[in-house]
């Protein structure tokens, strides 16, 4: 059935706006909940999430290098830097999820290595009963509750939230199988962190204002989302969330993004049309973060992006002053959720093979 939202300002991607229990669109959503079976630990952010972790390996172990892949965001290696003078980085393509990846060519018994599920499009292929190996650290930041996320077999398991609800902030922490040994959290205080809450709070109020009720403008929730991250980078802890957002990320990580994800993305694979300027990556039997783009063309890219956002769709650029070792390297990610429904996705396409019939022209 095609489900159609309606009272709604199109826009598509960019951040989430606040939702209320009779939206469609979070009906649309709440429709598919899951049963968690592992013990998730929650936190402010994914970063936190990411510190937590690391510190109970740092408690118990002695840990030689932690190992990041170099195309990482650029906030978290920033983070880990600040934290950590073990930091080494080992090269991945974060676009070919067939190539064979042996880790343990570099990262040895005494280390960390952090394997990102690239996308949502990511396996790792390792015995996690090997006992000469690295500790593993999986992030799912971009395919959180995907097959791998639910069935992974890594040491520890995070994701950062906050790009897949509407959420002022969340990150996820865990163990498969097991529990994260106590303490869970640092007991002390971090107002970066509860400003962050505040700021991103207001951002997704104001601009669920914007798009229902027709009502302020967007600079004001962008200034305040700009301002909130900040604040987030600024963040330098493991502390418990504040009760607000605890019972927000409760109530929301068992609900299955993925539904409605795939619904949407079938539907906006059957009309765009192939293009010589970007390639659609995907995965047969996967579900990726969004519909992904990979330019080989950086002009192109910039083209493309400045026409999307005059169409009101908002592509995000994972991640900014990373460097590829290869021709197509230039990514862009849309976001395809539940708050976008069949007609969202049909303007999508169109406006995609509207772009890409003016490159054919402007070449004629």
């Amino acid at each position: 059935m095609k489900r159609k939202f309606i009272s709604v300002k199109r826009e598509i991607g960019s951040s989430f706006y606040k939702l209320n229990s009779e939206d469609k669109e979070y009906k649309a959503l709440a429709d598919n909940k899951i049963e968690l079976e592992d013990h998730y630990t929650l936190y402010s952010s994914g970063r936190s999430a990411f510190l937590a972790i690391l510190e109970e390996i740092h408690r118990s172990k002695d840990v030689k290098h932690i190992w990041i892949p170099e195309y990482y965001c650029h906030n978290v290696t920033g983070f880990l830097e600040r934290n950590y003078d073990t930091i080494k980085y080992y090269y991945i393509n974060p676009f070919e999820y067939q190539t064979k990846f042996n880790f343990q060519d570099f990262a040895k018994k005494g280390d960390v290595i952090v394997l990102n599920n690239y996308w949502g499009l990511f396996n790792y292929d390792y015995d996690p009963q090997n006992q000469d190996r690295p500790i593993i650290i999986e992030d799912h930041s971009h395919g959180w509750l995907t097959q791998q996320c639910l069935n992974s077999q890594a040491d520890y398991c995070l994701a950062s939230v906050r790009k897949s609800y509407p959420v002022s902030g969340g990150g996820v922490a865990w163990r498969p199988g097991s529990m994260l040994e106590e303490p869970y959290y640092e007991t002390k205080a971090d107002e970066a962190i509860e400003d962050a809450h505040i700021i991103l709070s207001q951002s997704i109020n104001k601009k669920r204002s914007f798009l229902k009720d027709d009502k302020g403008d967007k600079k004001s929730y962008l200034n305040l989302l700009s301002a909130g991250e900040a604040q987030i980078t600024e963040s330098n802890s493991y502390v418990r969330p504040n009760p607000e957002l605890y019972e927000a990320l409760e109530h929301y990580i068992s609900l299955d993004i993925n539904v409605v994800k795939s619904e949407n993305l079938q539907t906006v694979l059957e009309l765009i049309k192939p293009s010589s300027h970007f390639q659609i990556v995907n995965r047969e039997g996967y579900i990726p973060f969004g519909l992904l783009l990979l330019f080989k063309d950086e002009a192109s890219f910039k083209d493309f992006k400045t026409f999307c956002i005059q169409k009101n769709i908002y592509p995000a650029n994972l991640w900014p002053d990373n460097d590829l070792r290869s021709e197509w390297k230039y990514f862009f990610n849309i976001h395809i959720d539940f708050r976008y429904d069949d007609e969202d996705m049909r303007y999508l396409a169109h406006c995609v093979n509207e772009w890409s019939e003016t490159q054919v022209l402007s070449t004629i």
